[in-house]
């Protein structure tokens, strides 16, 4: 997954549509197909914290590819969710249709893998929210997140990707996933920075107090 950001795509091989995404958000994700065919798109996961939610839709091109688009959006003062004017992005790992039982070679030991990647802004003048994504393998029961002081504890469901979004307070803050077996004993670790150096060096965002000492 990486930094791209779009405008919310319209094709039918992309979009799932913004009353699906709500209903996600409000009621859980959708049980996630084991395939997903070329020209198809299916809600991976989603999750809100606070006034915030992210879903993360796969898809997959004509190229054979897949990809996903994540998006980050945010409660009006009514209490709806706002629609996503924009969506970002990446290739995905095929294994993120199937669940494993343990870690794969490429996980390294870890039954967490990371794969947060994007940064929002959910409106005019809204807080800069980041995208907090993680694979569990089955051996995970609970994720529990930590970020700018913020803890949330989360149940792993079956498809094992686990999404929230949080607002960025500062450049340097770090989010912690730690990863919990059902009888409760601590199994796995991860971190991921959302903001590093070269955001504000190359591309002159988010705001400059979020770099403030």
């Amino acid at each position: 997954m990486g930094h791209t950001e779009q405008e919310s795509p319209d094709g039918p091989e992309r979009s799932v549509g913004d009353e699906r995404m709500f209903d996600a958000l409000d009621h859980g994700a959708p049980p996630l197909p084991a395939v997903i065919p070329p020209g198809s798109a299916a809600i991976a996961a989603a999750g809100q914290w606070g006034r915030y939610g992210s879903v993360v839709v796969l898809f997959r091109e004509g190229d054979g590819e897949l990809y996903d688009d994540t998006y980050l959006m945010a409660r009006s003062t009514d209490g709806r969710w706002q629609s996503p004017g924009v969506c970002g992005g990446g290739g995905m790992p095929e294994w993120v249709l199937n669940r494993p039982a343990e870690p794969l070679p490429t996980w390294r030991g870890n039954d967490l893998v990371d794969l947060s990647a994007q940064l929002a802004q959910p409106g005019k003048n809204a807080e800069v929210l980041t995208e907090l994504t993680v694979m569990a393998t089955k051996r995970v029961a609970t994720v529990q997140v930590s970020y700018a002081g913020d803890v949330i504890d989360l149940p792993v469901p079956t498809c094992g990707l686990v999404t929230v979004p949080h607002a960025v307070h500062h450049a340097n803050d770090v989010a912690e996933f730690r990863g919990f077996g059902g009888s409760g004993d601590l199994i796995a670790v991860t971190h991921y920075q959302p903001l590093a150096g070269w955001d504000h060096e190359y591309f002159g965002w988010p705001d400059a107090s979020l770099w403030a000492e």
